[in-house]
């Protein structure tokens, strides 16, 4: 088995760090609601509203008029008009297809229409969140095409959207989401009549808490739309609360799953007008979910992120995999903790404790050696799970593309992992330049 420098293969194993942890919860219900609101607070402060958002507020206040200001700024943060891209093939997009993507946008039409009633909606599955009204790659290079740059996250089934515009085509809508701001698929949204009634699903008392990576709900051929859909983890999922031990799903089919020693849940549907329903579904009783919350100790903080250990580094979720900065945010849900969805904005906006890291090797591995078993560590684009220590070495738990490496010789080697994997917090960076150590900006220390 390939590890890192420094890593041994019973590291692997989360019981490895969490043999002496304890198991009492040291944040209750109410502090993680504080912790919650603190950074509504910060965001809105910070003028990081595209990023995380109170919905009711959102909606309440902001103006028809700029939302073309929006859209243009969505894809201007993404797309340089003097650079070129390439699609997942390795091709180079020509200007004339660029530009008809942005036309797509259809600012034209919206500019016209500002009065226009907004309208509100609920992510019928996981979908994608994009810059521009595409499924296209924009990447950087020929060979990066797993690094979309239009792909700005995956927000989960469920989740409650502002919708904003629409575009040219009409198969994408432009929406504002809690965690983000841009296009998805307009077949994925089920229209409500309000914006209490899209975020009912997520306030649902009684739910399901996706505890491992990743579940889907069980297949059935009699109805698809119910069948194998996606959840992961820190993913709610409403529970039927009055079930009836006979019932087969779907309902009243006599070769309908029946729901005894499984989960019964709700999952949001569009009907045929496209406005929201609710069919029940299937969890196995197999599957890794619990209901309600985890205890947020820093020993079910360390088992969760084991749970994701070498799966592949996915750029935004486009695949339904994470990036670093997803991969610490599930594990946070996990507890109710919601964090932003990007690696700088959870270390601008941390709620929590956190401590500067300058100055030279000695200082630095002083405010390493302080921290526990589910701190969160910081550097400029790249977040990472504090593991702990052992032998005088420092280790971390994380979903990136690799380090760097001196062979014998003395000459770099640059490991390409793209994973989650575990490694020293001395190793190199990729590039060589520097140790990750020394490229750390702070920590966030959870209590």
């Amino acid at each position: 088995m390939r590890l890192a420098p420094k890593v041994e293969e019973k590291m692997l194993k989360s019981d490895f760090w969490t043999d002496k942890l304890k198991n009492e919860q040291f944040l209750s219900t109410d502090e993680i609601k504080e912790i919650n609101q603190k950074l509504f607070i910060k965001a809105e402060a910070e003028n990081k509203e595209e990023y995380y958002c109170d919905l009711q507020q959102f909606a309440q206040n902001f103006k028809k008029n700029k939302v073309s200001e929006m859209i243009k700024n969505t894809y201007n943060s993404k797309i340089n008009a003097d650079q070129n891209y390439f699609n997942l093939q390795g091709e180079l997009i020509s200007s004339d297809k660029r530009e008809n993507i942005k036309a797509n946008c259809s600012l034209d039409n919206f500019e016209s229409t500002k009065d226009r009633a907004v309208k509100y909606g609920i992510l019928s599955k996981r979908s994608n969140i994009r810059a521009l009204p595409t499924e296209m790659t924009f990447a950087f290079k020929k060979e990066s095409g797993d690094q979309d740059l239009l792909q700005l996250t995956a927000v989960s089934c469920g989740s409650a959207a502002v919708i904003l515009a629409a575009s040219r085509d009409q198969k994408w809508y432009y929406i504002q989401t809690k965690l983000m701001r841009g296009w998805v698929k307009k077949d994925n949204v089920a229209l409500t009549d309000s914006l209490e009634s899209a975020q009912a699903y997520l306030n649902s008392e009684s739910f399901l808490v996706v505890s491992g990576s990743r579940i889907e709900t069980e297949p059935s051929p009699l109805d698809p739309e119910i069948a194998n859909r996606f959840f992961q983890m820190g993913d709610k999922i409403p529970l039927v609360e009055r079930e009836d031990s006979l019932e087969n799903i779907p309902q009243n089919h006599p070769h309908g799953q029946s729901s005894p020693g499984n989960y019964l849940v709700w999952l949001p549907i569009k009907d045929k007008n496209n406005n929201l329903k609710y069919k029940k579904a299937v969890v196995a009783a197999s599957s890794d979910v619990q209901a309600g919350y985890l205890k947020l100790n820093r020993k079910n903080i360390i088992s969760q992120s084991f749970k994701m250990l070498g799966e592949r580094y996915d750029w935004g979720g486009k695949y339904q995999r994470r990036d670093c900065s997803r991969f610490v945010m599930d594990i946070y849900r996990s507890f109710g903790v919601e964090l932003p969805r990007n690696a700088d904005l959870q270390e601008d906006l941390s709620p929590f404790e956190n401590h500067i890291l300058k100055g030279d090797f000695k200082k630095r591995k002083g405010v390493i050696n302080k921290l526990e078993a589910g701190d969160i560590l910081h550097m400029s684009g790249h977040i990472m799970l504090y593991l702990g220590k052992k032998e005088n070495k420092n280790y971390l738990i994380h979903a990136a593309s690799g380090y760097g490496e001196l062979d014998e010789q003395g000459n770099l080697k640059s490991k390409s992992i793209r994973s989650v994997f575990v490694m020293d917090v001395e190793q190199l960076l990729k590039n060589g330049e520097n140790t990750y150590l020394n490229k750390f900006s702070s920590a966030s220390k959870i209590k």
